[in-house]
């Protein structure tokens, strides 16, 4: 079943495939001013832009199936329809996942591009009770479907200790904080959507989400945060994912303690399996 929204504009004006509409009768206003809707990240201060540069060697297959070369070196990541494996979100550790690139000659049809382009679903914005401005779907999501990324500016993590410490508990913009443990140690990924960011900047947290963020490469070494469907959601229930929790992750309640020498932000999701307040990264603040 798929809902139908009653807006009356555009909130990407027209960048993606399908509008993100936004219900003036709920209290969700146009763009500020101040921000600029991008579909995909965009360097930010203390990244080097040769970064975004593609660094990934192409195949030459029309159809990429089990003999492609991309395949083969990074694994398939999808079903035939499309749809995340499902062993990715119930796993405890996630496997490096990379697409098809710019330098391939499949097409964009590709069973190994599931995440470019835009925005997969019709989403809507709409006024919560208690969370700001939220995301609900249009349409039924079945188990592993790409929604969207979380779209930003990649920044480093100086500027990101900057923003954060210079951040009001009312701002509504969250700065995600994506840790990858590799061999060579620890790889971080910055992404900070207040002034450049897609609709991906509205998902709420949740203590229980329905969607899970896996880090996706496709041209460059940094990765596009990308949000699945982890199980069945039915047209109108409000997207969110955990903002600090990948699967298997120990799961931690803080205190009041905790809230008052480092300015926690209380949580609002409303579930009775509740953590109390918005996860952050410590390690922004370690000298």
């Amino acid at each position: 079943m798929n809902a139908q929204s009653p807006c009356s504009f555009d909130w990407t004006d027209g960048l993606e495939k399908f509008p993100v509409y936004c219900r003036k009768e709920d209290g969700v206003q146009g763009k500020d001013s101040m921000f600029q809707y991008v579909k995909h990240n965009i360097p930010g201060p203390g990244i080097d832009k040769e970064k975004f540069l593609p660094v990934f060697i192409g195949c030459s297959c029309h159809e990429c199936i089990s003999d492609c070369p991309c395949v083969q070196r990074f694994g398939q990541n999808y079903t035939k329809d499309g749809k995340l494996k499902t062993s990715y979100l119930d796993t405890n550790e996630h496997k490096v996942m990379v697409e098809c690139n710019t330098n391939c000659s499949c097409f964009k049809t590709c069973v190994n591009r599931v995440i470019q382009g835009e925005v997969k679903v019709r989403v809507e914005l709409f006024w919560t009770l208690s969370k700001g401005i939220g995301v609900r779907t249009l349409e039924d999501l079945d188990p592993g479907a790409f929604v969207c990324e979380y779209a930003g500016e990649i920044i480093s993590s100086d500027e990101a200790r900057k923003r954060s410490l210079a951040q009001r508990k009312e701002d509504m913009n969250y700065i995600i904080t994506v840790n990858e443990h590799c061999k060579s140690g620890v790889i971080k990924t910055h992404v900070d959507p207040r002034n450049f960011g897609n609709v991906g900047r509205f998902l709420n947290h949740s203590c229980d989400p329905n969607l899970t963020m896996l880090p996706v490469r496709v041209d460059t070494e940094i990765p596009l945060l990308c949000l699945f469907a982890n199980r069945k959601i039915s047209s109108g229930e409000e997207l969110n994912f955990h903002y600090g929790l990948s699967s298997g992750e120990e799961r931690t309640v803080y205190s009041d303690i905790d809230q008052k020498e480092s300015g926690l932000i209380p949580c609002n999701c409303g579930l009775q399996a509740c953590l109390g307040y918005l996860p952050f990264d410590k390690t922004l603040f370690d000298d």
